[in-house]
């Protein structure tokens, strides 16, 4: 369903003409021809949308639209002509290799808009994004699918163009969403932009300290990329991760110019914003990450300038001046003026040798304390814990039971059981010493107490063991 027409030099947009021009427009003769170079007809969707239709179907074919993705087109087109942009529908590449939804081109900058209401998958997106770069289109994306965090790789946002007002959100069901005319002008403006990475060669810092094992209690250096120093792009505040320095070249050489003669910690790999993973350079006991915080927040570490060459990916990302939006929810966030503070690296204070010796010892010391602690605090659970089961088992065994002689059974043999293991000993004594007499276990259960802690010896099961199925269970129930 075409938006543009032309009838002898003037150039018609269908989204711009008053309602009651368009009237007046379906009444002229000639009427419109369109692109392909049929005949137009002025029509007007249920949705109140206006376009051109084609009075006889050309040789190229056009495909059917519904009436809610033609009134996102229109939205875009209007947004478009009225910032001044040279706005067209359907617009063809020269080789056929896709055809854009909407087309705005301007001082030689051409932007694609795709409307994408149909299900489509993750490898379809990036297949015809890639042709847009190809041909040196900017092109974003529109789609009414419930999430576009997981559209990695391509510039989308989600509309629903079945609302009353047509807003861009990261996801359904949110508050925070910005109108799409709102969202067009951005892009068009270049104040937001979708910049492919390119491979780059980059120099970063290197964080580097002291760490004192807990095994061996001796210091080893250790060290991390600063991601922070490594920006990916010229235009924004993107950065990204680098690659770690194999074998620590360079903290170990600014450790020996400060007089540190510790060795350097086996290096074991690195998981994202988390510490990298080392052993001990003396003992090789593995060292906590989580002892490795401080190395990645800066604390008591030098910060050693070395060239770091990483190849980067070839995913685009949404760029604009001073920021990095990560997510399309930050995209969101800064169109509605929630702007994302930049993260930049704070400068480090010179250090000595003495100094970071010093504060590995620190902070060996504290981890140290915490764990004494720690042990403390879990000793004393579990005397806290002994003793109210005590006096729980000694509470049990003071309450009474039923004397055997009220309901004419003999007596029982010895003193009251007071606990689990003796009440095992004592139900089995009872029964044995009456070989003669068949006791239900409605008549046993009154004359014993009941223990909340249930003994698990080998004496007591295998006295268990000679009760069968529902009176063994009914006689030595597990307890809470």
């Amino acid at each position: 369903m075409p938006l543009t027409a032309s009838s002898g030099d003037q150039y018609l947009l269908a989204p711009v003409f008053s309602p009651d021009s368009w009237v007046e427009l379906k009444k002229r003769r000639p009427r419109p021809v369109l692109s392909c170079g049929e005949t137009a007809i002025a029509k007007t969707s249920r949705l109140g949308t206006q376009f051109f239709a084609h009075k006889v179907l050309c040789d190229v074919g056009h495909k059917g639209e519904s009436p809610q993705h033609l009134r996102l087109k229109t939205a875009i087109v209007r947004a478009a002509a009225e910032l001044g942009w040279h706005a067209r529908a359907e617009v063809r590449a020269p080789d056929g290799s896709w055809i854009a939804d909407v087309l705005v081109e301007k001082g030689g900058r051409r932007v694609a808009f795709e409307v994408q209401i149909a299900s489509q998958d993750l490898d379809r997106y990036r297949e015809r994004q890639a042709r847009y770069a190809r041909d040196g289109v900017e092109c974003f994306w529109l789609t009414s699918r419930s999430n576009t965090d997981h559209l990695a790789g391509v510039p989308a946002l989600r509309v629903d163009p079945n609302a009353d007002e047509l807003v861009v959100a990261h996801r359904s069901r949110v508050t925070e969403t910005f109108p799409l005319d709102g969202f067009v002008d951005a892009v068009l403006d270049g104040a937001l932009r979708w910049a492919p990475a390119a491979p780059a060669s980059v120099t970063g810092a290197i964080r580097w300290g002291v760490h004192a094992c807990d095994s061996c209690r001796l210091p080893s250096v250790v060290w991390d990329v600063d991601a922070t120093a490594v920006a990916t792009c010229a235009d924004c505040s993107r950065r990204r991760p680098t690659e770690p320095i194999y074998g620590g070249h360079a903290p170990k050489a600014a450790a020996a110019r400060l007089g540190i003669v510790a060795p350097a910690a086996t290096w074991h790999g690195r998981d994202p914003e988390v510490p990298s993973r080392f052993r001990c350079g003396h003992c090789r006991a593995a060292l906590p990450q989580t002892d490795l915080g401080w190395l990645m927040n800066g604390m008591a570490s030098v910060t050693s300038t070395a060239p770091i060459h990483v190849e980067l990916s070839n995913d685009g990302h949404w760029c604009t001046s001073g920021l990095d939006l990560r997510r399309p929810a930050d995209v969101v966030l800064w169109l509605r003026g929630e702007r994302l503070a930049a993260s930049t690296p704070s400068p480090s204070s010179p250090l000595t040798a003495h100094d970071l010796l010093r504060d590995a010892a620190d902070r060996q010391r504290i981890r140290l304390e915490r764990a004494e602690e720690a042990k403390r605090v879990r000793a004393d659970a579990e005397r806290r814990e002994a003793a109210t089961a005590l006096r729980l088992r000694q509470f049990e065994a003071s309450l009474p039971v039923v004397d055997p002689a009220s309901r004419g059974m003999p007596p029982l043999a010895g003193p009251k059981a007071s606990s689990d293991h003796e009440r095992t000993a004592a139900i089995d004594a009872y029964v044995l010493a009456q070989p003669h007499q068949a006791y239900t276990t409605d008549e046993l259960l009154p004359l014993f107490p009941r223990f909340t802690e249930r003994c698990a010896c080998s004496e007591c099961a295998e006295i268990k063991k000679t009760y069968l199925g529902r009176e063994r269970q009914e006689l030595f129930p597990r307890l809470p």
